[in-house]
């Protein structure tokens, strides 16, 4: 397999003069996530029926001739199981490819299962075997490897054919609008950022505790992900969940309380001070600025019931529409619109079930549905 390896700002230019011309681009990412925050990107793939790059970017300064494909609405742009690719290039880019096709999800739209994997689709499509080898090698290692890089250019020298059949499969079965609609869904996904204060929402059993704990673990996590962007680490590496969760149970006021709730050496040495701080500051707001009780989604009267009819109903729907239930509505679908109609969680947006091509099918039976279990 041909490829140019791009390393260079005058190389890279020189390439999107020439993708520049094409209607369609095949794209991928490697990178490298272990400790850090963000993904740490090691390569860029690119095909465009006619040219294969592996783009180098560790030495690349000037990447605005790039952007510009990508923000091309005259050059569609398709990725495989895109969505953590999304994240790298937001984090890179600050900008999504524009306009955006995921191949897994046009597959999933032609009965294929949802989560497809890449190297399924081009052994059905393609007839060919993938050595997925080398997926978890370190794409931040210098020299990249033959090996790594035949593995990188197949990604996306298979997946352009493939996906222009694809997109002709799921017009002729008439789902190509839903499919395009599940792809900006996808983006916007990737797009919502948690806002710090609201992070202690998302700490595995917070619900367990009471009005000034849960204010503790409110200023524990906002300081923990602000902390986590800050020195691009991951959270579980500023100090572990569990831990966290511990410290604004029980409220330690020393550091030897701390090693006492079994913290780590270093998450004490390093933000010792700072968590006894936060619990004082949590000790001292007065009783009007306490958040109210967390509730339990699987603890309210009728969850398993209503959980119970709405996966029902979607099989139902699913079946009379062609569409499998897993891509219908998943559990966390399910669950955002429990949340969402008990008032469980702050409604910034209006749960995915009742919205776009889901909405289509499924918001007039649902407010039927739910009609049943007052809020």
């Amino acid at each position: 397999m041909n490829y140019q390896m791009i390393a260079t700002n005058d190389a890279l230019r020189s390439l999107c003069d020439s993708v520049g011309q094409t209607t369609a681009v095949a794209l991928d990412t490697e990178f490298v996530r272990t400790r850090t925050y963000y993904p740490q990107l090691g390569l860029i793939q690119l095909f465009d029926g006619e040219r294969t790059a592996l783009i180098d970017p560790l030495d690349i300064t000037d990447w605005s001739p790039l952007q510009a494909i990508l923000q091309d609405r005259n050059i569609t742009k398709f990725l495989h199981a895109g969505s953590e690719d999304l994240e790298v290039f937001m984090n890179v880019f600050g900008a999504m490819p524009q306009p955006l096709i995921d191949t897994q999800v046009l597959a999933a739209f032609c009965g294929r299962p949802m989560s497809w994997g890449f190297a399924a689709m081009v052994a059905e499509y393609s007839g060919v075997e993938l050595d997925k080898s080398e997926s978890r090698t370190d794409w931040l290692a210098r020299p990249l490897t033959s090996r790594q890089c035949d593995y990188a250019a197949a990604d996306v020298w298979y997946l352009l054919p493939i996906a222009h059949k694809l997109m002709a499969e799921t017009e002729q079965k008439g789902r190509l609008a839903w499919a395009l609609n599940e792809c900006q869904l996808m983006q916007q996904r990737r797009q919502e950022v948690t806002d710090p204060r609201e992070a202690w929402r998302d700490i595995t059993n917070a619900w367990q505790l009471r009005t000034r704990q849960l204010a503790c673990l409110q200023l524990l996590a906002d300081w923990r992900l602000r902390k986590a962007r800050e020195r691009d680490l991951a959270v579980n590496f500023v100090v572990r969940e569990e831990h966290l969760w511990s410290v604004a149970r029980y409220m330690p006021g020393s550091l030897g309380e701390l090693d006492s709730l079994g913290l780590s050496g270093s998450e004490i040495r390093f933000h010792g001070k700072t968590l006894i701080s936060l619990v004082e500051k949590a000790q001292a707001l007065p009783d009007d600025a306490l958040p109210e009780p967390l509730l339990n989604l699987v603890d309210m009267p009728g969850y398993r019931k209503a959980f119970k009819e709405i996966k029902a109903l979607v099989q139902e729907v699913g079946q009379a529409n062609d569409v499998s239930a897993e891509m219908l509505a998943s559990r966390r679908q399910i669950n955002q619109l429990l949340n969402w109609h008990w008032q469980l969680k702050p409604r910034h947006t209006a749960p995915e079930m009742i919205s776009g091509w889901r909405g289509e099918l499924l918001s007039g039976a649902l407010d039927k549905l739910l009609a049943e279990y007052p809020r």
